[in-house]
């Protein structure tokens, strides 16, 4: 029997190993009943109990991911546009809620923040942190849990180089569409994950696609971070081309800039050390997000 077999067979034991009652429509569990968990190990991720191993919390997130629709809908990729996080900004602060979110830094100050969304990876992490030394700039990187336990080794590359760490939950799924009790534990599970690689906590936090509401924005402050989201996106994601990368980038960077970039993009990793040399001639100083926080 095959590996992803095997993997399918426990599956389906463990579902059936479910008491009964729990399925009866007649016998909903209350709402603040703990859900029915059966801890199985996720192909492809580390089963060691060295300090990257599973925290309770992330292993909690790989029966869920596997087994409940939200999980499924909630890895479709959103991105909010840098016009809408700004409305939804505005809209938040005209109803007097103030929630811990920084978007831009010091406008006085001729600073930028290049921040790397959804690493580490084993192929192009390696290669960002070659071309930030060899320019002389610290960055920030905002992390997924699922690939920080992968990779331990990259995340403290990263903050031995110099460059910050954030959290950016441990499964990258949009925060909007799990339920709500489940937005602490995909926060929750990416910290335990980086702090036991690290030794310390992190206090970034970045939503995935910068998609949040009420709800994320209360419980990320409630666990002690500071939400950070952006002034600038050139859309890398999508592969659109080094040089509309570049275009974009270049033609919208002002004071206190925070830019969204990708870890994972052959064309970022491309285009950056031209954008650096470019922006350092325009008398720009690379900070991290903690710096620009202080």
């Amino acid at each position: 029997m095959t590996f992803p077999t095997r993997w399918f067979v426990c599956l389906a034991l463990a579902v059936l190993a479910i008491p009964a009652e729990a399925e009866a429509p007649d016998q909903a569990a209350p709402k603040t009943a703990a859900p029915a968990v059966v801890v199985l190990p996720k192909p492809g991720l580390p089963q060691n109990s060295s300090p990257n191993a599973l925290s309770a919390n992330a292993s909690l997130l790989m029966v869920r991911a596997e087994r409940d629709k939200y999980w499924l809908n909630a890895k479709t990729e959103i991105y909010k546009s840098t016009l809408e996080l700004t409305a939804q900004r505005e809209t938040e602060l005209n109803r007097g809620l103030s929630f811990s979110i920084l978007t831009r830094g010091n406008p006085t100050r001729k600073q930028i923040a290049l921040t790397f969304d959804d690493g580490p990876h084993p192929a192009y992490t390696p290669q960002l942190l070659k071309i930030l030394k060899d320019n002389g700039v610290k960055a920030t990187f905002f992390v997924v849990g699922e690939q920080a336990e992968k990779y331990p080794d990259l995340i403290k590359a990263e903050v031995a180089g110099g460059h910050a760490v954030g959290n950016h939950t441990y499964d990258h799924v949009s925060l909007i569409k799990i339920p709500q009790e489940y937005v602490a534990t995909e926060i929750k599970a990416c910290g335990e994950v980086l702090e036991r690689i690290l030794g310390k906590p992190v206090n970034l936090f970045r939503p995935p696609g910068g998609v949040y509401d009420r709800s994320v924005a209360e419980t990320s402050e409630a666990l002690g971070y500071k939400m950070i989201l952006w002034t600038d996106d050139p859309g890398d994601y999508a592969s659109p081309g080094s040089n509309l990368i570049e275009t974009r980038t270049l033609d919208h960077v002002t004071n206190g800039g925070i830019i969204l970039l990708h870890d994972g993009i052959q064309q970022t990793i491309d285009v950056l050390p031209q954008m650096l040399k470019y922006l350092k001639s325009k008398g720009y100083e690379f900070v991290t997000v903690e710096q620009m926080v202080k």
